[in-house]
């Protein structure tokens, strides 16, 4: 019941906001000239050089810690297949010793493992956040140079008209203010 009320209600705002809207239709439109444009960001960080080098130093980093591990890992397989050969003539006390031993050492790699990964992932951040801030500079930039009213995300749209579209000047601009991006 207080579903439909609710319902009720906002069907009785929508009717007089329109109503309104629609006596002042004509003066709106005349009154109503937006300068909008469209960025394609997906384009506009795949075209960034900056992201490019971020994105080439984090996949070098991360095969390198790939490499590393797969040392450790294979140097533990190894220790584990000779403990298993000397299982019959160890005391049972002492293969069980082992065993945790390697155990918690497969649990470090582990667990190395995953704060190396999330280092990455905050490394590939970090470098994404600064080129964010410097994008919109640069859209600011635009926006004041051409007296922009609106600008739209290409991804939210159905369509628009390819004289809308900056991309290209927002990748310019982008590069040429931050061609290159150091991490740490």
């Amino acid at each position: 019941m207080i579903y439909m009320k609710k319902i009720a209600a906002l069907f009785v705002i929508i009717t007089a906001f329109g109503g309104l809207l629609g006596a002042n239709s004509d003066v709106n439109a005349q009154n109503l000239s937006l300068k909008i444009a469209v960025v394609d960001t997906k384009k506009v960080f795949q075209s960034s050089k900056a992201m490019q080098q971020v994105n080439q130093t984090v996949v070098g980093r991360k095969n390198q810690f790939q490499q590393e591990f797969r040392q450790k890992e294979q140097g533990l397989l190894s220790k584990h297949q000779e403990l298993v050969r000397q299982k019959s003539i160890l005391a049972p006390e002492v293969f069980a010793q082992q065993k945790a031993d390697l155990d918690k050492q497969a649990a470090m790699i582990r667990s190395e493992a995953k704060e190396r990964n999330k280092s990455l992932t905050q490394l590939r951040n970090s470098g994404l956040n600064e080129i964010k801030k410097h994008l919109d500079v640069v859209i600011k930039q635009i926006v004041d140079a051409k007296k922009l009213d609106l600008i739209l995300a290409k991804t939210s749209l159905v369509y628009s008209q390819n004289s809308l579209d900056i991309t290209d000047e927002v990748i310019q601009k982008l590069n040429a203010s931050l061609p290159a991006l150091t991490l740490k």
